[in-house]
């Protein structure tokens, strides 16, 4: 099962979490129905006892609990979904989550930081900013809407207790959540379940209120009938708090040993991950999380994070031998207790795992980043200059490298003018250290640019909401000095832009047959970009069309050239294709950019900021390798 197939699998899973929910809400309704005729139905006999009357009771009872259940769950649901429309971060700090300082000088946290940056330049997508929770236990998660907006989460357990190659292994499980799109279907779960559960929370107060009406009034027969009605409720929400640990049992396990899976793809390195996990069954703490929320998130966790009883029922995650054995099948069962924090865990190779990977093209490497894109990252991380990366891990640093990577590529009379906005925008304080980092960037080679970009993104969304309006201000009248915006240039504002605005909203999506005109500008201007001469550009653009295999008339559009006005509505009607329908769109520009068999670096940034934009990371491109 490859990316896309991933995703619109993702899709599927949310409509057997509705299904679910639905089920849970009317067993919930039936529940609480018959708790209201129990109660309703006692009334007080003429010799003062109570006694049960069906008569007492109304036959549109049923619809008035059903109204008020569902009512009840939407605006709990709605409520929470609200809360978390935040993203990641919204998760990560309600588990007390910090925000590791990226110019921090701790080692535990550069290794995790760096690891963090290594997975994501590897794979194509932004690098998460990393939130460390304060907990021994050995856990992490990932957490989001979309790549653009993820986070990871991390015990100080896991940072310290873990070495490296098992720290690459959490990692890159948690990347399978992002690229699978398990992050958006665990958000709406914590909404949904919340939904369920706020029927016990209204029974709890009622129930407390009866008992403090009960002292403070003579009307103790009333209070008592608020009271049970109360308990009663109280009794329900432990029905939706069943129902609520079923659904996330149901849609959580399977997901895991996925990602175990995704994980030794993505590090050839089993190793990593069984390591990790053979600790955590070895180490006194375990992976049990001592947040008062974590029950809310357990089923978002790298292990565990509950204890979940004797049945295992409930549990989110497969059973930690399982999952282990799974990973190294040559494993006897055997858990070391005296393993030492950051210790080597050995285990065998596993089978359909190792070896040489497979030579794939860069668009059946979305989602799939391999070993090779790990130590290409690697290397990328390596060739930047330590002031550079510095630079980058500060706010103020990494708007000046935006900056800097504009004029890097202006024209002697542009840059002029581009730094005559920076002098009337800046401090001279600002501006002597915007001339530093420009010297320091300088000996950054172009094709190292998208990492640098990936790299400062952490930084950049620490900013305020006005220091953000400011940098994108200067950063947009830096791109219109010359009057004209190129490719390079809408890139990295439309990927700044799409990474940094928290905005989750989503439109109908579409069908790509519908959108002959968009892929048709798209296609043009990649075509005129790749190629100097135009009846190349035509032939490559035609090899692009017979890709998408789209049964209407497309004419190439050379006046394109240009117009990054039309690439903008292109794009913004394209990120709405239909999950199974992007790779046409993709390899069809791949087609154009192959076509000569010499990839630009304008056409390569082009094609991974659609894909950014399509929430399909593209991984850099390997030695010898093509983009299909």
């Amino acid at each position: 099962m490859n990316f896309f197939a991933h995703q619109d699998r993702a899709r599927s899973s949310t409509r057997k979490l509705v299904i679910l929910f639905v089920c849970a809400v009317i067993t919930l309704i039936i529940i609480t129905s018959i708790l209201v005729y129990f109660l309703l139905g006692f009334t007080e006999s003429s010799n003062g006892q109570p006694t049960f009357s069906a008569e007492a009771l109304s036959s549109d009872i049923f619809i008035y609990v059903s109204l008020g259940v569902i009512g009840v769950v939407i605006l709990g649901a709605m409520f929470r979904l609200a809360q978390l429309r935040g993203g990641g971060k919204v998760v990560a700090e309600s588990m007390g989550g910090k925000l590791l300082n990226t110019a921090g000088n701790n080692a535990d946290e550069r290794k995790i930081l760096n690891v963090v940056e290594e997975m994501a330049i590897a794979s194509g997508t932004p690098v998460p900013p990393v939130y460390l929770m304060e907990d021994s236990a050995i856990n992490a998660f990932a957490a989001g809407y979309k790549p653009q907006d993820a986070v990871i989460g991390i015990t100080r357990g896991c940072i310290e207790k873990l070495d490296r190659d098992e720290l690459q292994g959490v990692i890159a499980h948690e990347f399978s959540h992002i690229f699978n799109g398990d992050m958006r279907l665990n958000i709406r779960l914590i909404g949904l379940l919340y939904g369920i559960m706020v029927i016990g929370l209204i029974g709890y107060y009622i129930l407390r209120g009866s008992f403090y009406r009960r002292y403070s009034s003579r009307s103790n027969r009333k209070s008592g009938g608020i009271a049970v009605l109360g308990l009663g409720l109280v009794i329900v929400g432990y029905g939706g708090t069943f129902f609520g640990n079923m659904i996330k049992a149901a849609v959580s396990r399977q997901r895991e040993f996925l990602a175990d899976a995704s994980a030794v793809q993505y590090t050839r390195n089993p190793q990593g991950i069984a390591g990790a996990l053979k600790k955590i069954g070895a180490y006194s703490d375990g992976s049990y999380i001592k947040s008062a929320d974590a029950s809310e998130i357990s089923h978002m966790l790298f292990s565990q994070g509950l204890k979940a009883g004797f049945t295992g029922l409930f549990a989110t995650h497969p059973p930690l031998q399982e999952r282990i054995t799974r990973l190294d099948p040559y494993w006897q069962g055997e858990i070391a207790k005296n393993t030492k924090p950051g210790s080597k865990t050995q285990s065998g190779q596993v089978s359909g795992f190792a070896g040489e990977a497979t030579q794939r093209s860069a668009v059946d490497s979305i989602g799939e980043p391999s070993a090779e894109h790990v130590t290409l990252a690697a290397k990328s991380i390596e060739a930047l200059p330590d002031s550079i990366i510095e630079d980058a891990h500060s706010t103020f640093g990494a708007c000046m490298l935006m900056y800097c990577l504009l004029l890097e590529l202006a024209s002697e009379e542009t840059e002029k003018k581009q730094l005559e906005i920076l002098e009337s925008m800046l401090s001279q304080q600002q501006l002597a250290s915007f001339h530093a980092i420009r010297k320091r960037a300088s000996w950054v080679s172009r094709d190292l640019f998208l990492a640098l970009i990936d790299i400062c993104l952490p930084s950049l969304k620490q900013l305020s909401a006005t220091q953000y309006r400011t940098f994108m201000s200067i950063l947009s009248q830096l791109i219109v000095a010359d009057e004209n915006i190129s490719v390079f240039e809408w890139c990295i504002f439309k990927t700044l832009r799409y990474s940094l605005d928290e905005n989750v909203s989503r439109e109908k999506l579409i069908d790509l047959d519908k959108s002959t005109w968009a892929c048709e500008g798209l296609l043009s201007i990649l075509a005129v970009v790749g190629h100097d001469d135009e009846e190349q550009a035509e032939i490559a653009f035609n090899q692009a069309v017979r890709e998408l295999d789209i049964n209407r008339n497309f004419t190439f559009r050379a006046a394109f050239s240009d117009r990054t006005e039309v690439l903008e509505k292109a794009c913004d009607l394209l990120k709405n294709l239909k999950p199974l329908q992007k790779p046409r769109l993709l390899k069809a520009m791949a087609a154009s950019i192959n076509a000569d068999g010499i990839v630009r670096p304008e056409e390569a940034e082009l094609l991974r900021a659609v894909g950014a934009l399509l929430d399909c990371p593209i991984p850099p491109l390997l030695d010898q390798q093509k983009f299909i």
